[in-house]
């Protein structure tokens, strides 16, 4: 027996008015049923990826969270920062490492410290001696280089393997007064 029922409806898939002949129909026609079939099962597809890659993640995230030493790769993906970013923190002596042979570990305490002094809105190990003390008490890089008669990369290196600290204002680069005078062992000018 055949219904001659006739209800207007909206397709749930393009919102266009149709037609439809029972009252359970959902879409104006089989193409539309089958494109939002297709949308269903692609959704299915990302969210079943997603948990997995989740899934994934928290097993990685568990395991590191266990060990006492991490490499760089590891400490990066337990920070949640790239591996660039760790090295950065590590030359500019944020973050504390340890060295066995060519490859570089980091000890969990250290990550602790780091990623705490992160949360509190502190730059690791930042301290009052890095503050600028003004151009007036500091000599530009070619100042120095006059004044002390040496190469740029002369002085480039000596600064290095001192670690005294560069100041960058703007184009230039300073360097305290202080700390090439008492280096070089000529009166202070402060």
């Amino acid at each position: 027996m055949s219904s001659n029922i006739r209800i207007t409806k909206v397709c749930q898939f393009c919102n266009n008015e149709f037609t439809a002949k029972t009252i359970k129909t959902k879409f104006c026609s089989l193409a539309c049923g089958s494109k939002s079939y297709k949308k269903r099962r692609r959704k299915n597809k990302k969210e079943a990826a997603r948990l997995q890659r989740e899934s994934i993640n928290n097993a990685e995230m568990l395991r590191l969270g266990k060990l006492e030493f991490l490499s760089i790769d590891e400490a990066s993906i337990f920070i949640g920062i790239s591996r660039r970013t760790l090295y950065r923190a590590i030359s500019r002596k944020e973050l504390t490492v340890g060295k066995l042979g060519s490859r570089t570990f980091i000890g969990r305490e250290f990550i602790d410290q780091f990623v705490e002094d992160l949360q509190n809105g502190l730059k690791p190990n930042s301290s009052e001696a890095g503050k600028f003390p003004g151009i007036e008490k500091c000599y530009s890089m070619s100042e120095a280089q006059i004044k002390f008669n040496v190469s740029p990369s002369a002085l480039y290196g000596i600064l290095k393997r001192q670690e005294i600290v560069k100041y960058k204002s703007g184009k230039f680069v300073y360097v305290a007064k202080s700390d090439l005078d008492s280096l070089f062992n000529t009166e202070c000018h402060e």
